[in-house]
Parts: C-alpha cells; structure tokens; sequence
C-alpha cells in the first residue's frame, strides 16, 4: 500500500484553486498501489493552472510553469524554469531537466536533459501487448533525451532510445533508433547531419555552440 505522502508548497507558489495537489495514482489491477516514497515539493515562485493535476511524490523546481489541465505523475520531477504547457502529460518516475519546455506526452520513466523542448511524444515500445496492463514484467526501456535536444510537433521517440546533446527531431518524425548528437532525424528513421540537410535547417543557429549563437554570453 502506498504510503503518507505530505504536499510541501512554498509560500510563493501561486495554484489555482482547481489544480489538484498530491493525488494518488489509481489502484492497479491486482490491487498494488504506487508509492512514490517522497513527499510532494513545490518549490518556490512556481505557477499551476486551473485543472492541473500533481501526483504524490512530484518535485517541481523554483520558478517553472505548469499550466491548465496538465497531468504531472506521482514521482515524477520537474527541475527549475521548467514551462509544461496545456494538457501536456507526464507519466511516473519521468524527469524534466532545468529549462526545458514539454508541450506533449512524456512517457513513464523517460529523462529529458536540460534545455531541450519536447513537442511531441516519448513513449515505450509495447512489445508485448499481451502482457497484463500493470504487470511489473511489462516494463520498458523509455526514451531519453539529452541536453539541448529538440523533439517536433507530433514526432514519436519510441522505445529506449538515445536523442543525442543538440539534435533536432523533425515534427511527425517517427525514431526507433539513436539519434547523434548535434544530428536531424526525419521521415522515419532517417539520420542526417545538418551539412548534408538541403534546406535552412541545416543552417539553424541551433547548430552552433552555444557561445557563437545570436545573444549567447561566452
């Protein structure tokens, strides 16, 4: 059975009044419950919309946004800065890093490194649908995504897969497979470095080291 889980909320935190705070997750189906083993932490200058959900066990960093009818898991953690825009969900035990936006589906357990953007989804493989819904057995790799990294409107990363520091999924993009770092993915499955990209992508500021972009302090 899970166990006591207190919501830690700093002062300064403003939440709307329908958001709910520090909710369970659902019973499985063989009567387990999920114990995050932590308390809920909402750490200060943090923003939550209207009909926003946190789960027990859920760490948002100072200064993040969440906004209305987004679904945070039990135990999973946002750093600092962090935006999660409209009904964006976040599965259990997944982790955002600091100045990251997600405006999608980030499956459970999946990490996301910081400053990346996720506009789309990180989900498991399934590759064994006939496996109980809940069953521990069932359990995936889930994709990881490195600092920098920047996933389009509706790509899927799919399974235990690597999108590498600073690459760039195209939106509606479909990986199954590791993207390099600094790399586009495409089409499906299609890797490409951004001097071999025929278009303005590949000329992209967001190629650049950070310290050579426009406005980026050395």
């Amino acid at each position: 059975m899970a166990g006591d889980c207190a919501s830690l909320i700093d002062p300064t935190a403003r939440i709307a009044p329908t958001a709910v705070i520090g909710s369970p997750f659902r019973p499985l189906l063989d009567g387990r419950r999920v114990d995050p083993g932590r308390d809920t932490v909402i750490a200060a200058r943090v923003w939550i919309g209207q009909f926003a959900v946190i789960g027990q066990g859920v760490a948002i960093g100072a200064d993040s946004l969440v906004e209305d009818y987004v679904s945070l898991q039990p135990g999973s953690t946002l750093g600092v800065r962090v935006v999660v825009a409209g009904r964006s969900w976040i599965g259990i035990g997944a982790t955002i890093g600091d100045d990251s936006v997600i405006r999608g589906h980030v499956g459970d357990s999946s990490r996301v490194g910081t400053r990346c953007r996720i506009m789309g989804d990180l989900i498991h493989r399934q590759l064994d649908p006939s496996l109980g819904w809940d069953d521990q057995e069932a359990a995936e790799p889930a994709p990881v995504i490195e600092d920098g990294a920047f996933v389009g409107w509706r790509a899927s990363v799919v399974g235990g897969v690597n999108i590498g520091a600073g690459a760039y999924v195209c939106a509606g993009a479909l990986v199954t497979r590791d993207v390099p770092a600094g790399h586009i993915a495409s089409g499906r499955n299609q890797i490409t470095h951004p001097s071999n990209w025929h278009g303005a992508l590949g000329k992209s500021p967001f190629f650049q080291p950070r310290e050579n972009r426009p406005g980026e302090l050395a």
